[in-house]
């Protein structure tokens, strides 16, 4: 496979030995969508900043030294040593200087999320995305920048689109949110993911996919939704109050946490509110509720919920977005997947619909230039290749649903019912 340039793919995938790491790995030598890119890549390298917890297999590629990438110009050498035409970003490196280093050596990069440099500090999620958006963002145009291929960001930004389909043809309008008469999308998501050698340690907090990263998101200085670009606060922290909204065909009390894929797809979708609500895994929640005075991440020991930390796991991780009508209720798209799929490929089910995103944007990266994010792409081939690893994306609609803004979804107070009361 060509990049594009005329040059064959030689891929530099960094970050291998993490949760997604190692989620991606697994679907490049044992699914469809993979076997397609490993064989149209010339080379797949492998790089991580220390030894992999557990064997790394993966048919022709090669596991390279660990090195630590502590600036644009660490990647930028990486990549003219070994003629990198691709950068898969599956670790925590500057998302602005790191496509600005790829860019003026021609090479596409694609990471899950917008990111900063590990240690120097963690900035909220409106102003690190603001980085990338005008006015602000960088003018590259050497290469494709494709930002947030993952699954909140990433398979949530294609969902909308198709979402907009589905719910057209219940309501028959046109499939636009003008004809339907949005007025807010939320993702939605409910991780139900249990642990069964979890000792229950209320001063260990449990996720199933980064603990850290996972606590700097809840513990933002303030939740949000997006308008026309733009961040409308509400008045406190993530883990202050609870929303309730449907994700699949359950209604769940969960947290409004900040997250970039809001405020793109704001930009995109103009008067429309825009947000994320989240409830997390129970022991997680008992975590918090056993802590209210702990607000900083560096405050927690953590535990991962995933192979080969753990493999005593079960559950299911629910992701999509809700559609809410003035006319024509509720309409829901997401992906069900269950903890027993994401085990026979080695992970949780979280890990792999992160991983599935990512397939999902590396099979286009090189069609734009520039930075860019997946609502950007073709989202039904995003939803295609994704779909090959998690089964087609579930469908559920509510006519009756009446219509409410976030604000009037809010169901527990800031200060009363702690997180682990909620239903």
């Amino acid at each position: 496979m060509s990049t594009g340039t005329g040059r064959p793919d030689r891929i530099l995938v960094v970050g291998c030995h993490g949760g997604v790491g190692r989620a991606v790995l697994a679907l490049l030598q044992h699914s469809e969508p993979g076997r397609h890119l490993r064989e149209g890549a010339e080379e797949i390298l492998l790089l991580d900043a220390g030894p992999p917890v557990a064997p790394v297999e993966l048919e022709a590629a090669t596991l390279l030294p660990p090195a630590t990438i502590g600036s644009g110009e660490d990647l930028a050498a990486l990549v003219r040593e070994h003629r990198i035409t691709k950068v898969i970003d599956l670790s925590s490196v500057d998302t602005v200087d790191c496509t600005r280093a790829c860019d003026t050596l021609g090479t596409h990069f694609l990471c899950t999320s917008v990111e900063e440099w590990p240690g120097r500090g963690s900035i909220p999620t409106d102003e690190a995305i603001a980085r990338l958006l005008p006015p602000r963002r960088p003018a590259l145009g050497n290469a494709a920048h494709l930002v947030g291929s993952g699954a909140n960001p990433g398979l949530v930004n294609a969902l909308v689109f198709a979402a907009l389909d589905a719910f057209a043809e219940r309501a028959g309008v046109d499939p636009t949110p003008e004809a339907l008469d949005l007025h807010s999308v939320l993702i939605t998501e409910e991780d139900t993911t249990v642990d069964g050698s979890d000792p229950g340690d209320p001063d260990v907090f449990p996720m199933t996919w980064s603990p850290f990263h996972c606590l700097e998101e809840l513990y933002e200085p303030r939740a949000f939704a997006a308008e026309h670009g733009s961040v409308i606060g509400l008045g406190h922290r993530p883990t202050e109050r609870w929303y309730r909204a449907r994700c699949g065909d359950h209604i769940i009390d969960g947290m409004a946490v900040p997250h970039e894929e809001t405020v793109t797809l704001a930009t995109r979708m103009p008067g429309i509110e825009i947000g994320f609500i989240y409830r997390i895994p129970p022991a997680a929640r008992a975590a918090l509720a056993a802590h209210p005075e702990r607000d900083v991440a560096d405050a927690w020991k953590t535990r991962r919920l995933c192979p080969p930390w753990t493999t005593d796991i079960s559950g299911q991780d629910r992701v999509g977005v809700l559609l809410c009508s003035r006319r024509f209720g509720e309409l829901w798209m997401g992906f069900e997947t269950d903890v027993e799929l994401g085990l026979r490929y080695g992970t949780n089910a979280t890990q792999l619909q992160v991983a599935a995103g990512v397939l999902a944007g590396w099979a286009q990266l090189g069609r734009r230039t520039g930075i860019h994010f997946v609502e950007d792409l073709d989202c039904n081939a995003v939803l295609e290749v994704a779909g090959a690893v998690l089964g087609a994306p579930v469908v559920v609609y509510d006519p009756d649903a009446p219509p409410q803004m976030l604000t009037d979804r809010a169901v527990t107070p800031v200060g009363s019912a702690s997180l682990s009361d909620a239903p």
